[in-house]
């Protein structure tokens, strides 16, 4: 019974340490979400308006410039976003699942030939590589506070790739927030800039379940067939504007991506501590039912001593 009582108690000063270390976990990760998804909300506005200004320049001016031409899908560049740590529940296994779903979509048509990746994070390079796919590049995740110059590497890379015409096309897959509780795994096609694609973008940016009025607005604004005047000419702005949208993009993604990781490792790190709190919970009464029997067991045999005795 002793060493019982023993087993017990060591149980619960480890199940105690445990739950103050998720514990601090959930309270660290509260406080980054906080700050990652106002980030990603703000951001959110002005790429809708971004887009829109965009979907404008693409419906009156087709095929004018090269990113605005569409272009079949041969050799596509894909950067995925994920973390470096674990602890973030089903976060990376969702993204995983859909990459999946992704290369299998891409491999049906029949003008693909090969796909690359660019991994930031850990657990998507780990990932990548053991399903024995490219990886021309790999990154550390842009998880805590990240600034617009930190995408500005990976975004060279697809622009330079692109307009070399290594790649026909070029695509972000992330982890969307939608809020505390939900975040869903989504593509979107980042170049070429083409009228059907980017309604494409458009759409992914901002879905009907987070959508502001502002967004909704946006998003029923009808495209004028006029044309545009361009100073100082039509190509010097292109030239200026598609790349400064582009990285604006991947840059919106890294905030999402961010907002989606703490808030799935707040939410992981509170469901450990109240399954520590409900363990705790039957140890301690285990142990107080088990010396509850052990003394009421020398009760007795003092009991019994007694009455011999008498």
């Amino acid at each position: 019974m002793a060493r019982s009582l023993r087993d017990l108690r060591r149980k619960m000063k480890a199940i105690k340490s445990t739950r103050q270390v998720t514990k601090a976990m959930e309270l660290v990760s509260a406080s980054k979400m906080r700050r990652a998804v106002q980030n990603a909300q703000l951001l959110r506005r002005y790429a809708l308006t971004a887009w829109a200004i965009l979907q404008k320049l693409a419906a009156a001016h087709r095929g004018t410039h090269p990113w605005l031409q569409p272009r079949p899908v041969k050799k596509v560049l894909a950067i995925v976003f994920t973390s470096d740590r674990g602890l973030c529940g089903s976060l990376n296994t969702q993204l995983f699942r859909a990459l999946n779903q992704y290369i299998g979509g891409l491999k049906k048509i029949s003008t693909f030939e090969k796909v690359d990746f660019v991994a930031v994070g850990r657990k998507g390079q780990q990932f990548l590589a053991r399903t024995g796919q490219n990886v021309v590049a790999a990154f550390p995740a842009l998880s805590n506070h990240p600034k617009f110059r930190d995408v500005l590497p990976m975004t060279r890379m697809a622009l330079d790739g692109f307009a070399k015409g290594d790649y026909d096309h070029v695509v972000i897959l992330y982890t969307d927030f939608i809020s505390a509780l939900l975040q869903e795994p989504g593509a979107k096609v980042l170049l070429p800039f083409s009228e059907p694609e980017l309604k494409k973008m458009i759409d992914g940016l901002s879905p009907d379940r987070h959508q502001t009025k502002e967004a909704q607005e946006a998003m029923k604004y009808e495209v004028p067939a006029s044309e545009y005047v361009f100073e100082p000419s039509e190509e010097d702005v292109l030239n200026r504007i598609l790349p400064q949208l582009t990285e604006m993009q991947v840059y919106q993604a890294v905030l999402e991506s961010a907002a989606s990781e703490h808030s799935a490792r707040m939410v992981a790190m509170r469901s450990a501590s109240d399954n520590a709190s409900d363990i705790l919970y039957d140890l301690t009464l285990s142990y107080n039912q088990t010396r509850q029997g052990n003394i009421t067991a020398e009760l007795a045999e003092l009991s019994a001593s007694k009455a011999a005795l008498d």
